[in-house]
């Protein structure tokens, strides 16, 4: 059980990586190649929206891959961050301010907070156990 966390944080590590050099790095962001977004008005808009988010992503990857090397204690806190990312995306996506087109990838976000959610909670009780 203790190597669950260390596996899903070095999962969204990669994911974080993945997804971060697409947006910051492809031609369109991924904004219409992969979202299906119109770039035919506000592209420039769009797409340095979408490279500041690929930014982020990469940022955030370089964080979860120090803890995973050199600070292993703080994985609760960096799966906790993940979880609390990942939740505010989906809100955003489904409730605050949608996309005029389905975004790839909608379920399987809504599948990883639930897989983040638990493994959080395994971290967190992990952790607890270990203090006691």
């Amino acid at each position: 059980m203790r190597r669950i966390p260390v596996i899903v944080l070095a999962f969204f590590a990669l994911l974080n990586i993945g997804r971060g050099c697409i947006h910051a790095f492809a031609p369109d962001g991924g904004a219409h190649s992969i979202a299906g977004l119109d770039l035919s008005t506000n592209a420039q808009t769009i797409l340095s929206l979408f490279a500041g988010l690929g930014f982020h992503q990469l940022v955030t990857a370089l964080f979860q891959i120090f803890v995973l090397i050199w600070r292993r204690d703080l994985v609760v806190i960096a799966l906790a961050l993940q979880t609390a990312e990942t939740a505010a995306g989906i809100a955003n996506l489904y409730f605050w301010r949608t996309f005029p087109v389905v975004v790839p990838g909608e379920m399987f976000n809504t599948i990883l907070l639930a897989v983040l959610a638990l493994t959080l909670f395994i971290a967190w009780v992990g952790n607890r156990r270990a203090a006691s």
